[in-house]
């Protein structure tokens, strides 16, 4: 049985830690240093949903400034799960949140053609002294779009590989490998 592979898109405004939030996951490392990613980067994470079942999730990391809307809407199509992230120190990053779900709307189609699973993130908790958005005010908004909400740090790790081993349990049982 070959590995299963899912494209996981992370979008968001620019500097709000996507890129941040794989690295995390991959290496198990932080770079205070990195700078904004330009256009689209692709990483591949793998993860197992149980002891002895791996998967492989395509993570598209996509660039948040305006510049690369007509690029970004090309690698939304065939997506099965997006991570809408915003920062907790950034008070327009999450206003802009219902704008990047309304993108991924129009550009992406789902398989029953109802919705398309996505998951609300909160980075930078690690930061709680600049916090410019409170929890309640990421879970309402979670909660009227009906998404799973986590608040993470990159930068620390928490609920990184928590957050990430659930889409991939998610998209499995959704998606389950063809047996030959």
């Amino acid at each position: 049985m070959s590995v299963p592979a899912y494209k996981v898109l992370l979008v968001g405004d620019a500097n709000v830690g996507k890129s941040s939030l794989i690295r995390r996951m991959l290496l198990g490392e932080f770079d205070p240093d990195y700078t904004a990613t330009v256009g689209v980067d692709l990483s591949a994470i793998a993860i197992n949903v149980d002891p002895i079942t791996p998967v492989i999730l395509t993570a598209i990391d996509l660039g948040g400034q305006e510049d690369f809307s007509m690029l970004r809407t090309q690698y939304y199509k065939g997506a099965h799960y997006a991570m809408l992230v915003y920062d907790i120190t950034n008070r327009v990053s999450f206003t802009n949140i219902p704008d990047w779900i309304e993108g991924l709307m129009i550009n992406v189609i789902s398989r029953d053609r109802k919705g398309f699973p996505c998951m609300l993130v909160a980075n930078k908790v690690d930061r709680i002294d600049a916090r410019a958005v409170t929890s309640a005010e990421g879970r309402i908004l979670a909660d009227e779009r009906g998404l799973p909400f986590y608040e993470a740090s990159a930068k620390t790790g928490e609920r990184v590989d928590e957050m990430f081993t659930r889409i991939a349990k998610h998209l499995f049982a959704l998606y389950p490998p063809i047996r030959k």
